[in-house]
């Protein structure tokens, strides 16, 4: 890559080769090698392992070479030596070269943007609702091609606002669009900037503008997801006005910038051309960078393709703490970037601390906290919270002042008193004896508002409940949880979306669903990331698919037309169990939740109702004993093949454990045990056992086999004519009322067919008191 002086543009013709002089070689020792001085790493001023860290040294263009000598080969040092004296001067203007002003932003590895076309778009006709919030035409397009004619109330309450430089702490229900009430004022801000700088040029590397947090990989993947496809419409109109295409898109689903080829070999380029060529795909003329660029930085996916992705610039950077923080040790140049952010969104805030990342959130945070005058290198001990210079500084301010970071805090629940403490000042005074009400309190005090009043918006529904989700429960035995979920499934058909609480209940339910023939698919943090979003694509495109998840899957994730919600195992906090429900019931969709309750967990489920504010008891869901019982003895049929299936799986596992340690360590077994492990032997069951066994299996698979096959009919249904019998299916059949899979019930959804709650009658028993009472005084 050949370096240049700034201020000067290579013209489209080719320059000359420059002539260069044949390096020379030195062999060296280590004190002589050309040491340089580097800058410390950002994250050394967080204590982060740097501790006694005085100053770093760096040499370049050094190999080691071993050299022969009378008492053995000798370490040394191959260093390059004489530069050409044309690399030493520089590239000097020639006449191929055109001299701008040195104030002038172009240089070498520069791209000039070519000017757009002037955008207009009818939104007062086209889009009424959305007209008054100005936003770009572009994007104003981009939301009537998805038929987003208006606005959800979070949006239409966070979007004057956010557009007026104001930080916002907005709480809403889940499913009412939160992601678009940040992303559009950010992708507004940049395409503006974007429009502004048209016909300028664009550097090769894209400074970051917009931090967005997000507490789980598939969250930060769909989060990335929406913005793009907001941004899908732009390029494509990009391209198509300058006559080139657009970026292609990275797995993560970003856009690519696309002038990042300019710091390519130019044998690589050539090659890529030559590619694009073949494929009809390179039209004449530059290639155009896309105007805002969004990439998804998260674990469980190749690391050195995301730093390579960062090393073009984005624009918008969609992330999960624990893989940034990874990156930003590694690369000095995000943390300077992050310094400078303009926008910072935490999405699902109360989450990100219960998923272990609060160091590596912490750490972020602290990178975009202000400092102070007299302090340029060490950070404020206390977070800038109990400063009296800084809160001084911060009361005097109105609002955000142009260019300064603005904060953008999301979730579907928020500490009430938190939300009064920021109504009241943005950040009070914190006494030695007050203590945060909750561990997320303390998480939005370490933020550094930069708006002295943030903008609190709270439209979380009464009792965590959204007004188009029906709620249900039944109260049963832990071991018939496996049957009563069964029967649910078979009653109600739909997509559902089973909760439980750790992983191991997971491993048990799933072949149980394999065995019964309900296609069930598995989503739990142990999971690789690859095999995590097969299983939701799986379950998105299967009708009648059950995903089995832990909270993993609680919080953000939009997956399409969820009819039900179902709690294994009931949740240990009420924003679990808000969040949970909100997988359904989305974007004023209907939905049904019903929470499974064990005898050792009433407990725990009215202590739930009485965080809530909740007085009403969740109404029970009506069950067909007669049925339940024929599929208890199907789940405890499965149950029983699914236990010796593991215990035959479990004894292979140890076995084969044990022979592959001891070849690893080289150690000869016992000849009983290598007998053993082959079948034979003291320790291992005789042919005649093993064969008992796979039988026994056999016999229980064809007698589950034989009882799915037969249908299941309710109580008072004849089985040889259908208008027969206490219960007349014929009326059923005619009015499309029939349920295919149980015989004599009538095919509703769910939720329509609840037993009503029996209200305690407290008043009568205070007036037959009173009663009493009255008649012992007349004696």
């Amino acid at each position: 890559m050949t370096a240049g002086k700034p201020g000067v543009k290579r013209k489209q013709g080719q320059l000359p080769l420059p002539s260069r002089k044949k390096t020379k070689t030195v062999h060296l020792t280590t004190d002589d090698l050309p040491w340089k001085t580097i800058s410390r790493p950002k994250e050394a001023d967080l204590g982060d392992g740097f501790d006694g860290l005085l100053e770093l040294e760096e040499v370049d263009d050094v190999q080691v070479v071993y050299e022969e000598t009378e008492g053995g080969k000798v370490v040394k040092f191959k260093v390059a030596g004489e530069k050409s004296e044309e690399d030493e001067r520089g590239a000097a203007p020639s006449e191929d070269m055109t001299v701008l002003d040195e104030e002038s932003p172009e240089g070498e590895g520069s791209e000039t943007v070519p000017d757009l076309p002037e955008e207009s778009f009818d939104s007062e006709s086209k889009m009424p609702n959305w007209h008054p919030f100005s936003l770009h035409p572009r994007l104003f397009r981009a939301l009537h091609s998805e038929q987003f004619l208006t606005p959800t109330p979070i949006q239409a309450a966070a979007l004057p606002l956010a557009l007026k430089g104001r930080d916002v702490v907005g709480v809403a229900e889940t499913g009412s669009g939160k992601t678009l009430a940040y992303g559009l004022p950010i992708l507004h801000y940049l395409l503006m900037q974007a429009t502004h700088t048209a016909g300028k040029t664009a550097q090769s590397r894209r400074e970051l503008r917009a931090l967005i947090l997000a507490p789980t990989r598939e969250l930060a993947l769909q989060v990335s997801s929406h913005l793009n496809t907001c941004l899908n419409h732009l390029a494509a109109e990009s391209s198509s006005a300058s006559g080139d295409n657009k970026a292609q898109e990275t797995d993560q689903g970003s856009s690519v910038p696309a002038d990042a080829e300019t710091s390519e070999g130019q044998g690589r380029k050539k090659g890529k051309v030559k590619q694009k060529r073949q494929s009809g795909d390179v039209t004449a003329g530059p290639k155009v960078p896309p105007l805002v660029s969004v990439v998804a930085i998260v674990g469980g996916m190749s690391a050195q393709k995301q730093r390579r992705l960062l090393s073009r610039g984005v624009d918008v950077l969609v992330a999960t703490p624990g893989r940034l923080w990874d990156i930003i040790q590694e690369d000095d140049e995000l943390a300077n970037q992050i310094e400078k952010l303009r926008f910072l969104v935490l999405d699902e805030a109360d989450r990100m601390i219960e998923a272990g990342h609060f160091a590596e959130m912490e750490n972020i945070l602290r990178l975009t906290l202000r400092q102070a005058e007299d302090d340029e290198v060490e950070p404020v001990p206390d977070m800038g919270l109990g400063a009296a210079e800084r809160e001084d500084a911060e009361d005097s301010k109105q609002g955000v002042k142009e260019g300064e970071m603005q904060t953008f805090v999301f979730s579907a629940t928020l500490s009430k008193d938190l939300q009064r403490n920021l109504k009241k000042r943005a950040r009070p005074t914190k006494r030695r004896n007050d203590k945060p009400a909750s561990t997320l309190d303390d998480l939005l005090m370490r933020l550094d508002f930069r708006d002295p009043s943030p903008a609190v918006i709270d439209l979380s529904p009464e009792g965590g409940v959204v007004a188009t989700l029906q709620e249900s429960k039944i109260e049963c035995l832990s071991s018939d949880k496996d049957a009563y979920l069964y029967y649910f499934l078979l009653r109600y058909p739909g997509r559902t979306l089973v909760f439980l609480s750790a992983i191991d209940g997971i491993r048990r339910l799933l072949p149980l669903m394999d065995l019964l023939g309900l296609p069930a698919f598995p989503l739990h943090s142990q999971l690789e990331q690859r095999q995590r979003l097969k299983n939701l694509d799986r379950f998105k495109s299967t009708p009648h698919g059950v995903l089995l998840a832990t909270d993993v899957a609680a919080r953000g994730l939009d997956i399409p037309a969820v009819d039900h919600v179902v709690h294994y195992q009931a949740p240990r906090t009420a924003d679990a169990y808000v969040h949970r429900n909100g997988r359904t019931a989305r974007a004023m969709r209907r939905g049904f939740s019903l929470l499974m309750c064990a005898p050792d967990e009433r407990k725990i489920v009215r202590a739930l109702m009485r965080s809530l504010g909740r007085q009403d008891e969740i109404p029970e869901m009506p069950m067909e004993l007669h049925m339940l019982d024929k599929l208890k003895a199907r789940t405890q049929l499965a149950r029983q093949i699914d236990s010796a299936q593991h215990k035959v799986r479990k004894e292979n596992h140890d076995r084969n454990w044990l022979k592959e340690a001891a070849e690893a360590m080289e150690i000869e077994l016992d000849s009983d045990f290598a007998s053993a492990s082959e079948g034979e032997g003291e320790g291992a069951p005789s042919k005649r056992v093993r064969k008992a066994t796979n039988a026994k299996t056999a016999a229980m698979k064809a007698e589950l086999k034989q009882l799915l096959a037969q249908p299941l009919v309710a109580r008072g249904v004849s089985t040889r004519y259908i208008t027969s019998g206490s219960t007349s299916i014929a009326d059923d059949m005619l009015a499309g009322e029939y349920h295919e899979t149980m015989v004599g019930l009538k095919k509703v959804e769910a939720g329509s067919d609840l037993v009503p709650v029996k209200k305690r009658k407290k008043s009568k028993v205070k007036a037959e008191v009173e009663e009493w009472n009255g008649f012992s005084s007349e004696n």
